[in-house]
């Protein structure tokens, strides 16, 4: 019977390693979070790229809304008449949010992409600090904050460079994985 709380075995025997690749001297414990990340990534990009989509409609629909709602009120309701540059305003502080947004969005999801293919390391550097600029939508800093600091954490590793290196000079990924196990 086997312990069910054992950790898991290499699919190598010890000490083996891939054809063509010298040996690690010791395990790259990060390497395997490196797709963690990557799901990560795309995650919040669909997050992002959803409160883009829906604070741009904000932006363009709300004023029109509003102007509506005011001059269908009875003349005696109406308090205070809005000028003109308030819905300009309002357009581009909800148009620049979901701009940002949406623009941080792809970019997590192009990184998290290439990245799940040890592809673009800087990319996802890159992606995971334009992501902090969602602090203006307040609906995606939570998740972005998280996303950032641990794929600041991975990506900027060593061993993850050294992986990243080796599959952009040719080596199979599976063998660049069972080396850093």
């Amino acid at each position: 019977m086997e312990n069910p709380y054992q950790s898991p075995q290499s699919p190598f025997a010890p000490g083996s390693q891939p054809a063509g690749m010298p040996p690690y001297p010791r395990p790259g414990r990060l390497v395997h979070h490196v797709r963690v990340v990557a799901i990560l990534m795309m995650v919040q990009a669909g997050l992002e790229v959803l409160a883009g989509i829906g604070l741009i409609g904000l932006g363009a629909f709300m004023p029109q809304f509003m102007a509506a709602h005011m001059e269908s009120m009875p003349q005696g309701q109406q308090q205070i008449q809005a000028p003109q540059e308030f819905f300009w305003v309002m357009f581009a502080v909800y148009g620049g949010m979901g701009l940002v947004a949406l623009v941080a969005g792809i970019l997590h999801g192009i990184a998290g992409i290439r990245n799940y293919r040890f592809q673009s390391r800087r990319l996802g550097i890159v992606a995971v600090s334009v992501g902090l600029l969602t602090l203006f939508t307040c609906y995606c800093l939570p998740t972005a904050v998280g996303v950032a600091v641990y794929g600041l954490i991975v990506l900027l590793n060593r061993e993850v460079a050294e992986a990243f290196a080796l599959v952009e000079t040719g080596h199979a990924l599976d063998d660049v994985l069972a080396r850093f196990y």
